[in-house]
């Protein structure tokens, strides 16, 4: 929260064309603001965070369009953090009153005053509020959360050696858990490598295969000599079905090779007809002509 009030000033300052005193200002108004006690909607920090939404979605007058906005506000909040007030010190102390205003229902604080406290008090609230900053304690994790927080945290941690989710006898890393029942685990659902024979072992486990193989040899071997028995009869009835697909390709190449000849021959005899009749026409055509020469000469001889 700290960081993000950093960047909310720094954003009113670039995009708002605000003084830093006038963006801690208006950050800090925040603490008297009204909190609605509507039901619904937002609520908790989720109001505060909102709220610093609006704020540096604001234009302010004389605020202007800057380019290379993230940029420039990340300058700007690293320009901010070494000056006075805007230093982590004083942004955590704001930071923790504005949690103490919104919070109302105590989720990421406890309440307590700790400047109302007395020294023995106050170490007795430290080692014992359920908000006390505490670190994971599986080797590999740097997660830090609330006491309140560390059986969710345990619950989830990807760091936490937990036994084997499929039942074997190995014990893990919670992020390791997925290769491993996908992988070497012993309890990993298994087929027998005779399945596709007809083997169909139920309940069969990767760690128990080998020993299926070994107490289910002979059964095995049957089931191969059954398959290979089924492949010869499937084979020849293969061979004996293109035997006969060959056999009536010939006789259907021999019957066209006929049907072809007959219709050729047919064709033939019709050309020849053709042909001596107009052989018969050229010859009529040639004696008629003929005749007609002879009787013009004939006619000539009369007349002289």
């Amino acid at each position: 929260l700290s960081a993000r009030l950093l960047n909310t000033m720094a954003t009113r300052v670039v995009q708002g064309g605000l003084q830093p005193s006038d963006a801690m200002a208006e950050v800090r108004g925040l603490l008297s603001e009204k909190l609605s006690s509507a039901k619904k909607g937002p609520r908790g920090l989720a109001v505060l965070h909102a709220r610093l939404e609006k704020l540096e979605a604001r234009r302010s007058f004389g605020g202007r369009f800057v380019s290379n906005a993230a940029d420039k506000v990340a300058g700007k909040a690293r320009e901010l953090e070494v000056r006075g007030e805007y230093r982590h010190g004083g942004r955590q102390r704001l930071a923790l009153q504005l949690v103490q205003r919104y919070d109302t229902t105590r989720e990421w604080h406890c309440g307590c005053d700790m400047e109302q406290l007395g020294s023995t008090e106050r170490e007795r609230h430290l080692t014992s509020c359920v908000f006390r900053p505490v670190g994971c304690s599986h080797a590999g994790c740097t997660a830090l959360f609330s006491a309140r927080y560390e059986a969710a945290h345990d619950g989830s941690c990807e760091f936490k050696v937990v036994r084997c989710a499929l039942g074997c006898k190995e014990s893990l890393p919670r992020r390791d858990m997925e290769a491993h029942v996908a992988g070497p685990c012993a309890m990993r659902p298994a087929e027998c490598p005779f399945r596709a024979l007809g083997c169909l072992a139920p309940g069969l486990v990767q760690g128990e295969v080998a020993s299926h193989l070994e107490e289910a040899r002979d059964a095995h071997l049957q089931l191969a000599m059954a398959r290979l028995l089924q492949q010869d009869q499937e084979l020849s009835e293969l061979r004996q079905a293109m035997t006969e697909m060959r056999a009536a390709a010939e006789t259907t190449a021999a019957t066209s090779a006929s049907a072809a000849a007959s219709t050729i021959a047919g064709l033939q005899k019709k050309i020849a007809a053709l042909e001596a009749g107009q052989a018969a026409a050229q010859a009529a055509a040639k004696k008629s002509a003929a005749q007609a020469k002879d009787t013009t000469a004939a006619l000539a001889t009369r007349l002289a």
